[in-house]
């Protein structure tokens, strides 16, 4: 941006349009962020809902083990992880500055009281993880990838109920989210853009493991 001379009037653009604008900004880039990170892991989601519900795979065959299922969900838990994160770190802050008594849909309040519970439940994996990360990182040559999956998979299914709450969940926060003003009252003279949490996330096939069910090739 370009100051004026006078440093009374550069510090009031600096103080007046600029920071106010780059608050809004990184609010918005940070709730896009948690956003994205969640749709990533709806489709995977769903199609392992599906196939829980229905007791077969995608392709209609059933399922013959019980233990594919824990397989499913240890698989899903490693990548919803990766994505949560994001969550974990963003969210409460955005969290922070939704009020939805001041919005168009103030029964969101309960939405929002699920998802900060959903939070701080996954607290102490997320310490956990934080403690463990700067350790994982130092050592990307020796660590096999198999632990890199098994550490992710078991920080996933820690907190797997709070990441489904924040998957249900998420309309309302995108809503409270994008109505929120940092600093400020609820933009309500805004139109709402087009949610993202609206879009529809075609199934696809969930997991790229081999194939053990019994008479099909591996």
């Amino acid at each position: 941006m370009v100051l004026p001379v006078d440093p009374g009037l550069a510090a009031h653009a600096v103080t007046h349009p600029f920071l106010p604008a780059y608050r809004r900004a990184l609010h918005h880039r940070d709730l896009n962020t948690v956003l994205s990170a969640l749709e990533r892991s709806r489709g995977e989601h769903q199609t392992l809902k599906a196939i829980k519900d229905s007791g077969r795979y995608s392709d209609a065959v059933p399922l013959g083990d019980s233990r594919l299922i824990a397989g499913m969900e240890r698989a899903f838990a490693d990548h919803a992880w990766l994505e949560f994160r994001h969550v974990l770190e963003h969210a409460p802050r955005l969290l922070s500055r939704c009020r939805p008594a001041a919005t168009a849909w103030p029964d969101d309040s309960a939405a929002l009281t699920r998802l900060r519970e959903a939070l701080a439940h996954s607290q102490d994996t997320w310490d956990e993880w934080n403690g463990l990360r700067h350790e994982l990182y130092s050592l990307p040559r020796t660590l096999p990838a198999h632990e890199w999956s098994q550490a992710r998979g078991q920080m996933g299914l820690a907190v797997l109920s709070a990441i489904e709450t924040w998957l249900a969940d998420s309309e309302a926060f995108e809503r409270q989210g994008r109505a929120a003003v940092p600093g400020g009252p609820a933009a309500l003279s805004e139109p709402s853009p087009r949610l993202l949490t609206a879009r529809t996330v075609p199934p696809h096939a969930y997991c790229e493991q081999p194939d053990h069910r019994p008479g099909r090739a591996t």
